[in-house]
């Protein structure tokens, strides 16, 4: 790991979901003392579910703690693809939350019912001093492509600036998504940024390359608070500071 640079690198996988499972917990610990809540917006993907099945063994004040996603397929919750289902089999089946803290996003027959559903569902969390919620910790992961949440490139949500939460065709999976817009994730107090395997590297050395290339959506956040990176080396493997 090389704490000097604005990522930090493990050795593989496993040991960045053990890293950030602690820093989970940590954050969990420190807002609770605060604030006497959690509120987190969970990602999807390969990465982050092995997180979610490590914090099973966490002693957490789970009453306290608020689970929200940061993004769906317009599928229903229990088809493969549900990003909810995903962390239900991987955590929520396995810990003491109450399920009036368990916030999915709710996909129904129009996706237009479903975005002001959540958005509703959103007003749980407490606000920024821009208006838009807050979280205490906002988890995601990086596609190849470099998009976040369900922000690809030459997305129409992109340049969403006007509501918390939006609906998005994806052209190239062929599917409707619902995502949170980049007001949103800009304001939480915590990113966390988790990306592992070699697929991931072209990407990864283009974003912390020339200052003067900015083209990914990932590389359009503006975070209020503290971003985190967590690569493995197979992520990092394209980066000169980790040869």
């Amino acid at each position: 790991m090389k704490s000097q640079q604005p990522y930090q690198v493990y050795l593989d996988r496993e040991q960045l979901v053990h890293a950030a499972v602690q820093r989970w917990v940590e954050l969990a610990n420190e807002s609770i003392r605060a604030r006497n809540s959690f509120h987190v917006a969970l990602a999807g993907g390969s990465t982050p579910k092995p997180v979610y099945e490590l914090l099973q063994r966490e002693n957490l004040d789970w009453d306290k703690i608020h689970l929200y996603w940061g993004d769906e397929r317009d599928v229903p919750a229990d088809h493969p693809d549900s990003n909810y289902r995903m962390v239900r089999e991987a955590l929520i089946d396995h810990v003491p939350i109450p399920e009036t803290n368990v916030h999915p996003i709710h996909v129904q027959p129009d996706i237009e019912t479903t975005v002001v559903a959540y958005r509703q569902e959103l007003e749980n969390v407490n606000r920024g001093a821009n208006g838009q919620p807050c979280f205490d910790l906002i988890m995601l992961g990086v596609g190849d492509d470099g998009h976040i949440a369900s922000l690809f490139p030459e997305s129409s949500a992109l340049t969403v600036n006007d509501s918390p939460v939006v609906s998005v065709y994806v052209e190239k999976l062929n599917s409707w998504r619902v995502t949170l817009t980049y007001p949103v994730l800009n304001t939480a107090r915590y990113l966390m940024l988790l990306v592992s395997g070699e697929t991931k590297a072209a990407v990864i050395a283009r974003v912390f390359g020339s200052e003067t290339e900015r083209k990914f959506p990932v590389q359009k956040l503006a975070p209020q608070g503290r971003i985190e990176w967590y690569l493995d080396q197979a992520a990092a493997s394209e980066l000169p500071e980790s040869t």
